[in-house]
Formats: C-alpha cells, sequence, structure tokens
C-alpha cells in the first residue's frame, strides 16, 4: 500500500496515544519528532522534546526494571513492551506504557526507532518484527497501529476522515460522484446492558466484518465512525445503486441472526442506515456530506429503524 507522505504525517499526529520517533544512529537516540498527543501526555512542547534523549522523562527515577529491557532493544534493534515511571513537565508521576518498534531502510539497517506511548489502561499489543529480512516490516506495523481500529479492524475515525479529504478533493476537480453511507445498530445500548462489554464487542465485530467486506473496490472506503456506528463512502455510485448496496449491508446483519431478546425491532440485532450522494461542489466541504447521511440516518431511525433513507444532498 503506498501512502503519501502528507497523510501518513497527519494521521500520525492525529494519533490519540504519544508518538515519539527517535534517531537510532546518533548517541542517546535524540528525538526527531513528537506528536501533539505525546505533548498533552507529558506538559512539555515539542520543542523541548526534539534533539534531546527521552530519558529526561524519568527525572532522577534511573532505577527501573524497565530500562533494562528498553536498553537490550535498542541495542539489538528489536522491539519491546514495557511500563516505566516517567514524569510530566510539572513533576507529577505517571505510569507509561511504551512500545518500541525499530524501522529500517531499504537494506533493512535500523535508522530510526518509533515509540507509541500512553497512560495506564491495557497494554498495547503491537506484533513485534518477526522476519527482519523484511525492511518494510516494521513500518507496516506502525501504519496498521495508526490506521486500524483495534476492535474492528476496520480505518479508524480520524484515518477514514483523511482518506474522505483525499477523495472529497479529487471528486471536486474530476466532478466525480461520491455516496456515503452510515450504519448504526438499533437499540445497541440494550445489547449492551444485556450481554455487557465484551458480549457486544464481540457482536459488533462480527458486524462490522460483514460491513466492511461489502466495501472491497480498491476506491471504497470503510471506517468505524462512532461506538456503534459504521461508515462507508464509495465512488462512482448512484443514489440507486448507492441504496440498493446499503439495502444488501443490512440484509447481512440480519443473516447473522444474532439474538437480541430487548430489541423493539426484531429478535435479531438490525441496523439502519442513512445515504447520500453527490457530485461536490467547489465550494463545500466533506462535513456537509457528514451532517446529510447522520439526517438521513435519524429519519431511518424515526421510520421505525431497521431501514434506509436515501436522499441526493442538496
Amino acid at each position: 500500500m503506498s501512502v503519501d507522505a502528507t497523510l501518513l504525517k497527519s494521521l500520525v499526529e492525529a494519533a490519540p496515544e504519544g508518538v515519539v520517533v527517535c534517531d537510532a544512529r546518533a548517541a542517546d537516540h535524540p528525538v526527531v519528532f513528537v506528536n501533539a498527543a505525546m505533548e498533552k501526555l507529558t506538559g512539555y512542547d515539542a520543542s523541548q522534546f526534539l534533539g534531546r534523549s527521552l530519558r529526561f522523562l524519568q527525572g532522577e527515577d534511573h532505577e527501573q526494571e524497565g530500562l533494562a529491557k528498553i536498553r537490550a532493544a535498542l541495542q539489538d534493534g528489536k522491539s519491546c513492551q514495557t511500563t516505566l515511571r516517567n514524569y510530566r513537565r510539572d513533576g507529577t508521576m505517571f505510569w507509561n506504557e511504551v512500545t518500541i518498534q525499530p524501522l529500517r531502510d531499504a537494506s533493512g539497517t535500523v535508522t530510526h526507532f518509533a515509540g507509541f506511548h500512553r497512560e495506564g489502561g491495557d497494554r498495547l499489543r503491537l506484533p513485534e518484527a518477526r522476519d527482519k529480512s523484511d525492511p518494510a516490516l516494521s513500518t507496516q506495523t506502525m501504519l496498521a497501529y495508526l490506521r486500524d481500529d483495534k476492535l474492528t479492524g476496520l480505518l479508524r475515525r480520524t484515518y477514514f476522515d483523511e482518506l474522505v479529504k483525499r477523495d472529497w478533493g479529487l471528486a471536486q476537480r474530476e466532478s466525480r460522484r461520491l455516496s456515503f453511507l452510515i450504519f448504526d445498530l438499533d437499540c445497541y445500548f440494550t445489547y449492551k446492558e444485556t450481554f455487557g462489554k465484551n458480549g457486544s464487542d464481540q457482536s459488533f465485530k462480527r458486524i462490522s466484518r460483514v460491513i466492511g467486506g461489502c466495501f472491497r473496490r480498491a476506491s471504497d472506503l470503510c471506517g468505524r465512525f462512532d461506538e456503534d456506528q459504521i461508515a462507508a463512502m464509495t465512488t462512482g455510485l448512484d443514489l440507486a445503486q448507492a441504496s440498493k448496496l446499503a439495502e444488501a449491508v443490512l440484509g447481512r446483519v440480519r443473516d447473522l441472526a444474532i439474538h437480541h431478546p430487548r430489541s423493539i425491532v426484531s429478535r435479531y440485532v438490525t441496523a439502519s442506515a442513512g445515504v447520500v450522494s453527490l457530485v461536490p461542489p467547489h465550494d463545500a466541504a466533506p462535513e456537509r456530506i457528514y451532517e446529510q447521511a447522520l439526517k438521513a440516518l435519524r429519519d431511518a431511525k424515526d421510520l421505525g429503524r431497521n431501514r434506509v433513507v436515501s436522499r441526493e444532498a442538496d
């Protein structure tokens, strides 16, 4: 997959966890990039990171078991995961869950280390590079982490939005038709109350795979839009075709036959959809199609759920 460098940078900047890139070829591995989430996590500005070793976040607290693990990983050019006591700019301590991933050039040489940082909570589970003969593997791993929603495997909202902006601009220049579809599960709040987080997450994962499988063209986009919502954007379909596709998606969700004892619609989990189609005018932003698709979705809910409401954009 070829990714534009500007798009990749925007994605890393928008990542919800702190991302830091350090130069593996220089002494003390100085920081060469830090994103906004890392600034928020630590209280330090990006300018206070650049050119420095991340050791400054440890303050005087250098006797930590995780530090030996990190030093070994840096020396051997391997990935690792550990937890450190770090200190914010105001002096408060926090537990920093750190994942380090080596980045290799075309010859397989480690040129940089990417660090992913978050406070407390569950450990990040980035797969370690298994095949060092593949210089692109660690970069692909980092991209997948930033791109994909961990539960569903669909695009994260931030990455989905970036791709929508890209395709929106192309459609404006080429007068190309776009269709935007939003799917929302019906009565899913009561499903969560009945089966709990683990049960509802597993069902949402199954449903997401089914919906994502309906958007496999190279030009299709499909991502997790909100907690219980999935959005997709297609190119070249007219409103009737996009509406028919949405109906097929709802049928696939029903075919899963996931029992829902408290639904007011059906014995099984169902979904509603809002669909909007247009050729983007030159003076419009993509937020316009979001708003109108969400309005169509609300209309589908008001009309009884388990249905599609579609319309041409104003």
